[in-house]
């Protein structure tokens, strides 16, 4: 589990295989301002049991509400399912008699054994009802690029994050990397931008990121930065990787 952070936002990635169990699954995470957007693919299983994906479960007695595509706990914050996917919940009282507490538990049902299932939904700590049911009222918020077992990615034009989690080499978007990595990618209202990798698995030995759009010049490279390569679209060449403990490297540029 790893992921690349340019110290506000970050993008973190999880290879999930089950303990003594068939289980495999690909998670990311997306922490933006207000919100976490999750994805979740390749959830597969041979074990003839359910699987499900957890969304919350919080012990509260606090009001549950439900409407299509979101939900919300008062005090706590709000859940958005971008796909409609049916969220499921669950309230019970937990414990031995005479001392049980309230819990409220939400999750997406995969089935049993699922091949190569997945879902979306955002997480929003601390909202009100009304910025959830705004959320889930703009499907455009958020455009998810990957969701596969190669790549998962999204685009969130409002605030010009580009992110994707590249399990293998290849393209998401306007993103191509060469080999597994994390590429969080930041435009800034002044005309420059921030692109920011880094190598979890600790294994690289180099890694080339192309991003399809014009960049007229590199404003701050890094020291491991070998190459780039500007104009009507952007390329980077970074020297080894594996023996920087997952850190993060950013690269500054002025766009086209």
């Amino acid at each position: 589990m790893g992921g690349a952070t340019d110290g506000l936002y970050a993008t973190v990635g999880q290879h999930l295989n089950g303990f003594q169990s068939t289980m495999e699954a690909f998670k990311s995470w997306f922490f933006l301002d207000d919100a976490v957007v999750c994805l979740g693919a390749g959830i597969t299983g041979r074990d003839g049991v359910p699987v499900e994906t957890v969304v919350d479960n919080r012990r509260t007695g606090a009001p549950l509400t439900a409407g299509t595509g979101w939900a919300h706990i008062r005090g706590h914050g709000g859940y958005v399912l971008p796909g409609g996917a049916p969220l499921r919940t669950l309230r019970e009282e937990r414990g031995p008699a005479g001392s049980t507490r309230s819990y409220v538990t939400l999750w997406l049902d995969h089935g049993v054994d699922p091949r190569s299932a997945g879902y979306v939904y955002l997480l929003m700590p601390g909202a009100s009802p009304d910025a959830t049911r705004a959320r889930a009222a703009d499907p455009g918020w958020v455009r998810v690029l990957a969701n596969t077992s190669r790549q998962q990615g999204v685009h969130v034009p409002s605030l010009g994050i580009t992110a994707v989690n590249f399990w293998n080499d290849g393209t998401a978007g306007t993103l191509a990397a060469s080999a597994p990595c994390a590429v969080l990618v930041r435009e800034r209202g002044d005309g420059t931008a921030t692109l920011t990798v880094s190598d979890p698995r600790r294994e690289l030995g180099g890694l080339s990121v192309t991003r399809d759009r014009p960049v007229a010049e590199v404003l701050h490279g890094h020291p491991l930065l070998a190459d780039a390569s500007t104009g009507a679209r952007l390329g980077l060449a970074f020297e080894p990787l594996a023996d920087r403990e997952g850190a993060s490297h950013t690269v500054t540029v002025r766009l086209g």
